[in-house]
Formats: structure tokens, sequence, C-alpha cells
């Protein structure tokens, strides 16, 4: 059998959308960063490298793709990324598929947030992987292509270099990112980065250089960044020296990231405005003082909620789209949730859309327990008690008002109330669907998704 000299990088798909099902969901592209990376380090060693994302499509048919590409079979390992549980079944698929097609095949599996809550419960998910990676990959990915892999280095500062999008495979699909920094550490009880410390920010011209790099690549055709970051917290004067470095260099690029409403100051989006920023992902997840506290989001509601909105003034005021995140905790009520509404209607003028879900604890038994226990005392309950065991996935019934049925429900209802047609189709395009994908595309999606599990009201079809 002949081999190539590839170091083929896989990014796990999904049998079936993450939440809702529907034609839209299906149109939705993420590009793991991570694994892309990995793969520009080795890149930038020499290595010749390549990154293919599973989405929607099967573990047959990438695999199919890998072997019309050169890249299958290979002498080196394949570099499986798992980024979510969701991707699980997938990887499952995939990782059987490649050892009956090559029985001398490598197969190394990494995705911290998968493979790191309990590599032995993985193992037994995952039978014919090789190695099993639970950290982040950049201090062994030399070691990872050896026999004998070294992971006892598994944490890594925020990579200084800027991600080669030209080694994934249909590059031009995806909107790129550029990673800003790493960790969190903000002990919200629902976040898998809740424990990691929050990294300094890469140096501000560093990163504008990045972004013109990265238009380069994709040979100066208009692109929107996502800048990753779990929390994004520049202070006035680096968002100024952002924007400074940004004109210099005479960069026109719109870009998107997330943060906290309670950590960002207002005083720096009219900075980061100027730098680019169109898009801003708010984890406000309630308005309730009764679940921000439940959460652990803050000591102090109010303060938490004043901050709250400042910010989304801010954002108003300077023409970043704020897109409000929201979560249906355990212990919600109709009360609770009343709360929050409330709170979105004032604030209407200022957020551009939500998302909104119920809390799902994620993980197997020796991470997911810990949740789930603490959950109970607020009269959550799982819906099937089995479901970390043998999926990592487990939907809750959050209270005795709210079961996973009410809650999905409620979640749409509370989308539809903040979320138009439009609004959804400008947010998910600038970051998530296909850069071809246009507006003509949308409503013909539109029509071909059932109304009732869709995030927002469907527009009536015109009088004609």
């Amino acid at each position: 059998m002949e081999r190539s000299d590839v170091i083929p990088f896989v990014s796990a798909g999904l049998l079936a959308p993450k939440k809702r099902d529907h034609q839209l969901a299906r149109r939705q592209l993420y590009l793991n960063y991570g694994a892309l990376s990995l793969a520009t380090m080795l890149d930038l060693g020499g290595r010749n490298t390549l990154l293919i994302h599973g989405d929607h499509e099967t573990p047959e048919i990438l695999l199919e793709r890998l072997a019309s590409m050169g890249a299958f079979p290979t002498r080196h390992p394949v570099m499986l990324s798992i980024p979510s549980f969701y991707s699980l079944p997938w990887a499952q698929a995939f990782c059987r598929l490649v050892k009956a097609t090559d029985p001398g095949a490598r197969l190394v599996v990494g995705g911290r947030w998968v493979v790191g809550p309990d590599v032995a419960w993985l193992r037994t998910k995952l039978p014919e992987a090789h190695v099993l990676v639970p950290g982040l990959g950049e201090p062994v990915i030399r070691s990872l292509l050896t026999t004998d892999p070294d992971l006892r280095r598994l944490a890594a500062p925020t990579p200084a270099f800027t991600l080669n999008h030209l080694l994934v495979a249909d590059h031009l699909r995806f909107q790129p990112s550029i990673e800003a920094s790493r960790g969190c550490g903000m002990g919200c009880k629902f976040c898998e980065e809740r424990d990691i410390p929050l990294e300094k920010l890469r140096e501000p011209e560093e990163i504008a250089r990045s972004m013109a790099l990265v238009r380069d690549q994709y040979g100066g055709s208009d692109i929107h960044p996502y800048m990753q970051a779990s929390m994004f917290v520049p202070n006035p004067r680096w968002s100024a020296r952002l924007a400074a470095a940004v004109q210099e260099l005479g960069l026109d690029i719109g870009w998107r990231t997330e943060s906290r409403v309670d950590a960002l100051l207002p005083e720096s989006i009219a900075h980061l405005a100027r730098a680019g920023l169109k898009v801003l992902d708010l984890g406000l997840e309630t308005a309730s003082p009764t679940q921000i506290l439940a959460m652990k989001k803050a000591n102090n509601p109010e303060r938490y909620l004043t901050k709250a909105s400042a910010l989304l003034q801010a954002c108003r005021d300077n023409g970043v789209m704020a897109k409000v995140n929201v979560l249906l905790y355990a212990g919600e009520t109709q009360n609770t949730l009343a709360e929050t509404t409330q709170w979105l209607d004032a604030h209407a003028s200022c957020i551009a859309g939500v998302s909104v879900g119920p809390v799902i604890a994620y993980g197997p038994p020796a991470t997911a327990d810990i949740l789930l226990d603490e959950w109970s005392r607020a009269g959550a309950r799982p819906v099937d008690a089995t479901s970390a065991i043998e999926t990592g996935i487990t939907r809750m019934h959050l209270s005795d008002e709210f079961d996973a049925e009410a809650a999905e429900l409620a979640s749409l209802q509370v989308s539809r109330r903040f979320m138009s047609m439009d609004a959804y189709f400008t947010l998910k395009s600038f970051s998530y669907y296909p850069r071809d994908y246009n507006r003509a595309d949308f409503d013909r999606d539109v029509t071909e998704s059932a109304g009732e599990r869709l995030p927002f009201a469907v527009d009536p079809a015109p009088v004609v």
C-alpha cells in the first residue's frame, strides 16, 4: 500500500445538527481553529499538512475526499479533532472506517473538551484510537508524530503565529479566525473554561498584522474574522492601540468576537469599532437576580445588570451589533424567565439578536455528576440518567415549571421575540454560513425548513 507524506487533520463532523435540526442549521460551518493551529505549527516546521472538516458530510464521503486528495492512506498518524460531544458519534464511525480501510493506520485523537474530562471513559468509546490527547496539543504536536509520544506537557500559551488558512480544504468557504487569547477563569458553573485562567491578550499591533496576513490568504477579498477569545476584555488603551494599528495598515476588515457583559468596558467599544468590530457576542445568560447568583455569574446582580446595560448602549451608539446569549438554567421558573424577558424588552433597541437555549451538562459522569448534583438541589433532573455515560450530553428538566420540552419551547419563544429573520441572516452569514451563501439561498432554505424549529419568526411570503 502506497502511503502519502501528508499529515491529515480531520475535524469531526456531525451526523445531525447540534441542537435544532433544520436546513439552515446544516448550512453552518465552524472552522476548527485549534486543529488549524497544530497544522500551522507543523507547516511552519516544513511538514506537509492538511485540515479537512467533516461538517455534515458522512465519514465515508470525507475519507473518500482525503483519498482523492492524496492524503490517505498516510505514513503519518491521522489527527482527529473532536470539537464537541455532539461530534462523538461521527468520530466513532470515522475511526471504525479508517481502521477497516487501512488496518495499519494510526489514529491520534484530540479535542480537550471531549478528551480531557475522562480519558478512560473516552477510550471505551474510541477503542480504535492509538493515542488520546487530553489537553492542548501545541507542546506535544511533534511528539505525536512518533510511535511513543510524550504527553507530559499539555498546556500552552496563545500561539503568536498567524493561522495558515490555506491549509484548510476549501478554505474560501470558511470565515477565518485570529486567536487573541485563551482561558477565562470566571467560575460560571456551566462553563468548561471556568477554572482556566485568562491569558494576557496578544499585542494589538501583532493582531493587526495577523489580520493583514489573513486577508492576503484570502486574496484580498472581503473577510469577517472571528477574534477567538473565550473572554475578550481589552482595556481602552489596548483597544485604541488596535484601532491605530489597523488604520496604519490601511485595513478595512469587519470582525466579530465574544465577551462578558460585565467585563468589557464600554469605553473600549468606540476604539474597537474603529478597529473594525462589527458583531459582539455577549454572554448575558440571564437578567434574573436569582439565576445570576445560581450560575455564579456575579455576586452582585444589580451591578452585573448595570454594567450589561452600559455595554449594550455603547454597542448601539457605536454601530456594533450585539448578539446576546440567554441560558435557561437549573431552577428556572416562569418568574425568573419573565425577569430576563422584561430586561431584554427594555434594551431591545441595543440588541441585534439573541441566542436562547436550556442548560445542558456536557461530559461523562466524572465531570457531569458534579453539575447534576448541584442542579438537582435547584429542582432540576436529567431527562435520561444514563446519557452522561452513554453520550456525554445530558439534557435537563429544569424545574417543575420547565420540563425539557417546555424549556425548549420557551427558548424558541424568547428567541423569536428578539430575533428577526433579517437579523438572523445577517448574524449567521457574518461568521458561520459559507462565504458564498447569499440571501436568496437563505430564503430558499427557510421555505424548506420546519418553521416551528426556527429561532425567528418567518416573514410572510410577498403577495404577487
